[in-house]
């Protein structure tokens, strides 16, 4: 895994009334030069972009959607420059995992009165298209966006962008297969919603691995995979002196394991509790390092056996470019500003400076020693995000937006920050996510990030709440 970020990636589909094809054969013809003229003005602007002919019938919507479905693209366009009726789409769209975006894509952008013929009129009437199958879609429980407007127009290539960028992140949350090593925090039930029919329904299945494999897999890193671990440290790390070989060789078995694991699996996520790990003697590991490594390759993360926000955070990875976990520690109600942080795992490419490895204890039932990651986020434009239900058990998204601060928090380890939230009013805001049911766990994200997960709520048929 790595953490760059590919070309958005878009399938069109259009449709056209069968009766348009026995009566007026030249308009399909024309309507695939125009869907291939609009492909390319989206290649132009930097997405990937696959096409096929316009589909008349409801067997060949299944087709194109089962092919684009494949492909994994973000977003899947239903383009509808002239009338196409519901009954030929809305099957394939409803059985599709794919996000759906209605579009009533037309070439005219400047109503002439003068001039509007039956010939304008061809490629032009898609409104009631996207008007017919939104109902249809809506009636049935089927998740869609909608966008309106014209390529030319200056802020509609924004739009679409965050709509595909929307969909690439439940794309991804589908995809991610979170793994889970410790069960859950003890007692922790607000994290606990992976039964919740909104996972379900997204399609984020859960991969459950002993700590016994877990043990065993420590032990198999040799001598030269273990000095290469030790030699990426040091380049990604300041690594503090009181750290014994010992003790950097024992956090380099736990990132090979957990590595291994993942490629095993296939999953770019993965959710750790601490507390079972550390006391595990096999183990002795909370593992912030290798979490830490995960989130830093474009991976998803959370503690305490959060597999639902790990497969989350993961789709904020994809969408946003990094994301990191964190969590709401302490309030400066005085100055309304809040401490984000955690024990010792973070993304560290959303870093200030050069991040530092430190040595941390649990004394718990089994005393454990282990290594944590040390830094502060990177001042600037940030969004706090957090995944969970609602009192219905349908999924929610709330976002925080506010700003990471110039302030240093010297005398704290882990990764942290000062983040002063846009509201001007802590406790309503504060009291606001308590009533909404905000869970504790959060995704940080370096952006405002509220267009784009507005849009992923109406994707994923969520709501999307603003704080």
């Amino acid at each position: 895994m790595d953490n760059t970020t590919p070309k958005l990636r878009v399938a069109i589909l259009s449709g056209i009334l069968e009766l348009y094809n026995r009566c007026w054969p030249q308009t399909k013809q024309r309507l695939q030069v125009f869907i291939e003229e609009t492909a390319e003005r989206l290649r132009g602007q930097g997405f990937e972009v696959s096409t096929g002919a316009a589909v008349s019938s409801a067997e060949q919507a299944k087709e194109v959607c089962k092919k684009v479905s494949a492909e994994r693209c973000d977003l899947l366009a239903v383009s509808l420059s002239l009338y196409c009726p519901s009954g030929v789409l809305q099957e394939a769209l409803k059985e599709t995992d794919m996000p759906v975006l209605l579009w009533p894509a037309q070439g005219m952008y400047e109503l002439t009165p003068q001039s509007y013929d039956p010939e304008t009129i061809a490629l032009n009437h898609g409104v009631h298209a996207v008007q017919d199958i939104a109902n249809v879609l809506g009636r049935n429980g089927k998740a869609f966006g909608v966008i309106h407007g014209h390529v030319e127009q200056e802020d509609f290539l924004e739009d679409f962008r965050s709509w595909a960028q929307a969909g690439r992140a439940i794309g991804a949350m589908r995809r991610a297969k979170p793994v889970q090593i410790g069960g859950h925090f003890e007692d922790m039930l607000d994290l606990q919603v992976g039964d919740k029919n909104f996972i379900k329904e997204t399609g984020v299945t859960p991969i459950y691995v002993s700590q016994k494999e877990f043990s065993r897999l420590l032990k198999t890193a040799d001598k030269k995979t273990v000095q290469e671990y030790v030699q990426s440290y040091k380049e990604k790390f300041n690594i503090e002196a009181s750290i014994s070989e010992e003790l950097l060789e024992k956090t380099t078995r736990g990132n090979y394991a957990l590595d291994n694991i993942l490629a095993k699996h296939q999953s770019a996520a993965c959710g750790l509790n601490f507390v079972e790990l550390c006391n595990d003697e096999g183990i002795g590991d909370a593992l912030h390092v290798a979490a830490s490594m995960l989130m830093a390759q474009g991976g998803g993360y959370a503690g305490e056996g959060d597999w639902v926000t790990a497969a989350f955070i993961y789709g904020m990875q994809q969408a946003f470019g990094a994301a990191s976990f964190s969590e709401i520690f302490s309030v400066g109600y005085k100055d309304n500003r809040l401490v984000l942080k955690h024990w010792g795992e973070g993304n560290f490419t959303m870093a200030r400076s050069k991040p530092m490895l430190r040595p941390s204890k649990l004394p718990d039932k089994h005393p454990a020693e282990f290594v944590i990651v040390d830094f502060e986020f990177e001042p600037g434009e940030a969004c706090l995000i957090n995944l969970s239900c609602d009192r219905h058990g349908q999924g929610q998204i709330i976002s925080i937006a506010g700003e990471i601060t110039q302030e240093h928090l010297p005398k704290a380890t882990g990764p942290r920050a000062v983040f002063k939230p846009e509201t001007k009013d802590v406790r309503k805001l504060l009291t606001d996510y308590a009533y909404q049911g905000g869970s504790h766990h959060l995704a940080l994200v370096k952006s405002d990030g509220r267009k784009i997960l507005e849009r992923m709520g109406k994707l994923a048929g969520w709501s999307y709440i603003s704080l």
